[in-house]
């Protein structure tokens, strides 16, 4: 598929020795050819750098660039300003890509005349590759608020192809979530978007990461939904995806609710997340599209705020 576009895949590292030889294989394996893979490594201290300079040294099609340590955000925007590609995709460095990732969500593109496309992720390696028949395409307020229901896609940038030009004037902030606060704002650039459900990413369950266990960093998540709200106020279809950006609101309240019960120095934010929770529960319980994942959460609560930790931990309703 060498006369099609190229794509630039782009890779931050930062200590994933471990994983790192699986990543770039199915990278490098992808039925469609034509990439340039962009490793920027985010001052690792193991062997992650290494083992990219190898693997750059076995194909021309991998540049490696070093940077000291300055978290996700850094790496995907170094990347971004040295792609040369008529299309981006994003890939962790302890994920995998099904060989035919990259050719279906061009394909999408081509055949819906979309911007930008996006496919299931798992976490079982078993249903990599699994087809599912058929796909849709949505407008781009429409996709938007799926994402925020938690519905058809998610708001991670791993697992999607976009265009170049949407990202035109856009970056990654520095923080955690920060999916979150730019996914929305670069789909928005699009006029629609072609989505499979077919599971062609594999995203590695890892028990280390920040969003398996506490730190504070996982507050960020106020700050990032704050910034989104204030984007979204200002586009012409925002009423329609206020309803959606409420319902992303009051998950993240009880997250937050529950990760900080037990931590006494983050009682605000404990207290914050509470008062999200009542004042915007009833609204999202009425509301047709919100998950009953979290309406289930939202019954909890009326019960009162230690049934909600304890319900919680049997049944993990608002996780």
């Amino acid at each position: 598929m060498s006369s099609d576009p190229l794509i630039s895949v782009i890779v931050p590292v930062y200590n994933c020795e471990r994983y790192m030889c699986d990543c770039l294989e199915s990278i490098l394996s992808q039925h469609y050819d034509n990439i340039e893979v962009i490793v920027v490594d985010d001052g690792s201290t193991d062997s992650s750098l290494e083992i990219a300079r190898r693997y750059s040294n076995r194909d021309e099609r991998i540049m490696v660039v070093q940077q000291g340590n300055a978290g996700p955000s850094a790496a995907r925007n170094r990347g971004l300003d040295l792609a040369h590609g008529e299309y981006v995709a994003f890939v962790d460095a302890d994920d995998i890509l099904d060989p035919d990732c990259l050719e279906v969500l061009y394909v999408l593109c081509m055949d819906s005349g979309a911007e930008m496309s996006a496919c299931g992720m798992t976490r079982r390696f078993d249903r990599l590759g699994i087809r599912n028949d058929g796909y849709m395409t949505l407008d781009s307020v429409g996709y938007v608020t799926d994402v925020l229901y938690q519905r058809v896609s998610d708001n991670s940038v791993s697992a999607k192809l976009f265009h170049r030009d949407l990202w035109h004037g856009i970056r990654f902030r520095d923080m955690r979530y920060e999916d979150l606060e730019v996914f929305p704002r670069v789909c928005l650039n699009a006029r629609t978007v072609a989505v499979t459900t077919s599971p062609l990413y594999f995203y590695r369950p890892n028990e280390d990461s920040f969003v398996s266990n506490y730190s504070e960093s996982r507050l960020d998540v106020f700050k990032a939904l704050e910034l989104l709200q204030d984007y979204l106020r200002l586009h012409p279809r925002s009423h329609q995806m206020s309803p959606a950006l409420t319902s992303r609101r009051l998950s993240a309240s009880f997250n937050v609710f529950l990760i900080t019960h037990g931590h006494p120095e983050h009682t605000h934010y404990n207290i914050r997340a509470w008062n999200n929770i009542v004042s915007t529960r009833g609204a999202c319980l009425m509301d047709g599209s919100v998950r009953t994942k979290l309406k289930l959460g939202i019954i909890c609560s009326y019960m009162g705020k230690t049934p909600t930790i304890l319900l919680n931990r049997l049944f993990k309703v608002s996780s």
